[in-house]
């Protein structure tokens, strides 16, 4: 099966007059249609033979997604923004990196990033079938990182400093329930400082969870800026490697302080090092 063969979700035209919400029900619908052939007719549609980086936004998610995408046992580009909430959304995928050029059809994975709560909420019990690379930052550099990019990419959506801690904590907890529902030689966890500090050492223990003949390697082709949505827009495509975090940040030396309740930051504090401590009782990522 090649991409110019694989079905087009979307490409029937709607009936006439259809209003827009039943245009985007009707592709939804013909998406996991076709989701749903894949997932029982291609051998790389089963959630068992999937890669997840489950993280949240501004954790080195970009960086360490196209290390694993330039792997040839692994076929992905960044962020697909899919839900996976049933049987179908290994299909969905491929189609989603079909329609991009990003699907190697011989590839022995399919990969996706996860960082957001609606895209997870409602995995099914095949999710955790997959191999999935836990990753998160420190509460203050994660939120002011999100002020900073949504701020420069002209978006409102994480005006305040409390509203992006509202979706750093609320992901966190997520990810903490998410870790438990792993076996425990199918999950991994890092923390973004140890990622850039030693990717070395990430990616050998990434490379032996996955089962990978072909070690990870810290490198990958210099991309155009992702697409909307796909990965990092600031920084990612200057670099070719995993590289220090000074290096890669374009935050300022001395950023302010966040205004937010001190309480409120040690409780986040608190879910950050709770996840750090599970990373550590797996012998990943020891708390400093």
């Amino acid at each position: 099966m090649t991409a110019r063969h694989l079905p087009e979700p979307g490409g029937a035209p709607a009936a006439a007059g259809a209003s827009p919400g039943g245009r985007r029900a009707l592709r939804e619908s013909l998406k996991r249609l076709a989701g749903s052939a894949l997932a029982s007719a291609a051998p790389q549609c089963r959630y068992d033979r999937m890669v997840f980086i489950l993280g949240h936004m501004r954790c080195g998610s970009t960086a360490l997604s196209q290390v694993l995408c330039a792997h040839p046992a692994i076929s992905g580009y960044g962020e697909a923004h899919i839900a996976y909430d049933g049987a179908d959304g290994p299909g969905r995928l491929l189609l989603n990196q079909a329609r991009r050029g990003a699907w190697k059809r011989r590839a022995l994975h399919l990969h996706d990033k996860i960082l957001h709560n609606r895209h997870d909420r409602a995995a099914p019990e095949g999710f955790f079938a997959a191999r999935a690379i836990f990753l998160v930052r420190q509460p203050e550099p994660a939120i002011r990182s999100i002020r900073h990019l949504f701020a420069a990419i002209g978006s409102a959506e994480y005006a305040t400093d409390e509203a992006a801690a509202a979706y750093y904590g609320a992901r966190l907890a997520r990810l903490a329930a998410l870790w438990h529902r792993f076996p425990a030689e199918r999950r991994i966890g890092f923390d973004f400082a140890g990622l850039t500090s030693d990717p070395a050492r990430v990616l050998a223990a990434a490379s032996h969870m996955l089962g990978l003949a072909q070690p990870l390697a810290n490198a990958y082709p210099r991309r155009a800026r992702p697409a909307e949505g796909a990965g990092d827009p600031l920084a990612a495509s200057h670099f070719r490697a995993i590289v220090p975090a000074a290096a890669a940040t374009s935050l300022g030396q001395a950023p302010a302080p966040l205004n937010l309740p001190p309480a409120a930051l040690r409780q986040l504090e608190a879910q950050y090092r709770t996840l750090r401590s599970l990373f550590a009782e797996a012998g990943l990522s020891p708390t400093p």
